[in-house]
């Protein structure tokens, strides 16, 4: 007998009396004590310890962020603080000089953001955001990193600060990387000037490239993943896409979700990654993943050779219903296709950032990750998803959008976007917030659901879209000032924005009750109404005009019983079945189940 072990009559007393014990605190929580509340010199402390560590492990923009938080508070006097700022502020400044000079370009328009956002951009008179965007060009363009540094280039706000030769060698090197909109930022920055265009350059840009090379630039990503079952016998298990080079050193675009099993943790299996050059079907060249975006279903490859032609983004924005297209790819594995169509529309907030365009044009499984082209040959999509049951439904990624965070595809691993972590809604007065993920930046400043964001770094959005435009031209760590109007009250305040993760709902339901995502999810606020510990009544007190709740026939003071409630990981769903008394049915009782995709397109 183990001596760790109870007689049996013993432990069915103590059973009892431990379950009693719980019922009891369960019910009326008498037995349950509730935390000591923390005297306000010991929150003191704690809250000065957080914000000396976050100024010395190099995190001023975060601590400044706090600062305001603690303004007007009884915390701190306002002395104090403005000495933690100014401690904050010396650290930021001493960040940047540091990033400046060890040529980490791309940190330093980070911090200098932040400065801009402090108003202390007088204290680094020598600098300015066209000089550092000249700097992080020179330096990719010295790494041999050409189109990250020609993306680069075409931000400069100001090209006054760029000498005439510099000008003439970065139209050089857009023509050597095929890139008509960096030439024609050359060429209109030579023309404001009244300089001449040099004759090559202009030639460049009436260039149209034929179909033939075109497809000479083109792969077809081939992904072995072993040997599958189905139904008892192992079938070959294969992944097609299609990909085509941007990089003359040998880099390629595709799609993340033709690769996933590269690099997805979750995935356990075997996988290979191949390319297959046009013409050339039963050559197989190993490829390796180097950068990918989540988010907007993209991944860079490498392969080691250099294609004859490759395409490059546009910033072309202006799209037209009706505009002829054509895409290329290998739909079923059938390389050298191309197949011709018309933009069928633009807008489609399809991904959880950024917004798709629809594009009548034949594509089929494997075309995933391959360019759209205009009828000049300029590369304005990539293709990655369609209806299967409606013929020519099918959605691109538009290309700028790809340009926002094109150099970090060469950086291993994922790409990081920032966020404030709210989700919004379009209406009349702007995009109010319905929701505040806890522990978020937005939540560290003090906007709430039901507040309406007037500006980001003086950017005023109407659309969800305006507004994801804007936060991914900055990096996570970013200080920016955000505004909101809450009833008729302007409020403020600085922003240290943070990281975005790839699917926020998931993340929030590890620490928050469920129906504190129903307004993301299903468009509807709830109250809770239990009168016993293990019940779940709830009343519906607000809905979202257009949302799946108003589509369902709920409407506000609806009472409900919560019967089930998951979140299908794989299927990438969350459901939601309840016992509802409709006041529109004479509260008859009814059962509905509503649906949502985790992935959402309203968090900023």
């Amino acid at each position: 007998m183990n001596r760790y072990a109870l007689p049996r009559r013993t432990a069915h007393r103590v059973l009892h009396v431990t379950l009693l014990a719980v019922l009891i605190a369960y019910v009326g929580g008498c037995v349950s004590v509730p935390p000591a509340p923390v005297e306000p010199g010991e929150r003191k402390r704690l809250a000065a310890q957080e914000l000396s560590r976050l100024i010395t492990d190099g995190k001023p923009a975060e601590a400044i962020q706090k600062i305001g938080s603690y303004r007007g508070g009884e915390l701190f006097g306002r002395d104090e603080l403005d000495g933690y700022r100014a401690e904050a502020l010396s650290r930021l400044g001493t960040m940047f000089q540091t990033a400046v000079n060890e040529s980490s370009f791309s940190r330093a328009l980070r911090l200098y953001t932040s400065l801009d956002a402090l108003k202390e951009l007088s204290r680094f008179p020598d600098w300015s955001y066209s000089k550092l965007y000249l700097a992080l060009a020179d330096k990719y363009r010295a790494e041999q990193n050409n189109v990250s540094a020609l993306t680069e280039f075409v931000r400069i706000p100001d090209f006054s600060v760029v000498d005439e030769q510099t000008l003439l060698d970065y139209g050089k090197l857009a023509i050597s990387h095929n890139d008509h909109y960096a030439a024609s930022v050359v060429v209109q920055a030579l023309k404001a000037r009244d300089l001449a265009v040099p004759e090559d350059v202009s030639s460049f840009l009436k260039k149209i490239p034929k179909p033939a090379e075109m497809i000479s630039g083109t792969v077809t990503i081939w992904v072995n993943r072993g040997i599958k079952l189905q139904q008892g016998v192992g079938v070959p298990d294969r992944v097609i896409g299609s990909g085509f080079f941007i990089d003359e050193r040998g880099y390629v675009i595709t799609n993340y979700h033709v690769i996933q099993s590269e690099v997805d943790p979750e995935y356990e299996g075997y996988s290979r990654l191949y390319i297959r050059l046009p013409g050339k079907p039963d050559q197989r060249i190993p490829a390796k993943v180097v950068g990918y975006d989540r988010i907007f279903d993209i991944a860079l490859l490498k392969v080691e050779l250099r294609p004859s032609y490759v395409f490059s983004f546009t910033n072309i924005r202006e799209l037209n219903p009706g505009a002829q297209i054509y895409a290329i790819g290998s739909p079923g594995g059938l390389e050298n296709s191309i197949t011709s169509g018309i933009i069928s529309a633009t807008d489609r907030r399809f991904l959880q950032m950024g917004a798709a365009l629809q594009v009548d044009v034949a594509v089929n499984p494997g075309n995933s990750g391959g360019p759209l082209v205009t009828s000049s040959g300029r590369l304005v999509g990539i293709i990655f998803a369609g209806i299967p049951q409606f013929e020519g439904v099918n959605f691109a990624i538009p290309s700028f959008w790809i340009q926002h965070f094109l150099p970090q595809l060469y950086q291993e691993g994922e790409v990081q976007h920032s966020w404030l972590g709210t989700a919004v809604r379009e209406n009349d007065d702007g995009l109010e917030v319905i929701y505040v993920a806890p522990k978020s930046p937005a939540a560290e400043v003090g906007i709430a659901p039901g507040d309406i964001l007037e500006s980001i770094d003086g950017w005023s959005p109407k659309k969800i879209g305006e507004a994801q435009n804007v936060l991914l031209d900055y990096q996570p760590e970013t200080l920016v000032k955000v505004s909101w109007k809450r009833e008729k009250q302007e409020m403020s305040g600085l922003v240290s924005l943070g990281t975005r993760p790839y699917s926020p709902v998931e993340d929030a339901l590890k620490i928050q009750d469920e129906t504190k995502l129903f307004p993301v999810l299903f468009g509807m606020d709830v109250k809770d109404i239990s009168t016993l510990p293990w019940q779940h009544n709830y009343v519906i007190t607000k809905i979202y005009p257009g949302s799946t709740a108003d589509e369902t026939g709920l409407s506000e003071k609806d009472p409900f019983t919560l019967r089930d409630w998951k979140v299908d990981s794989d299927k990438r769903i969350a459901i939601l079945q309840i016992i509802v008394k409709k006041r529109k049915a004479g509260f008859l009782e009814s059962g509905i189940q509503l649906a949502s995709f985790l992935e959402l397109d309203n968090f900023l």
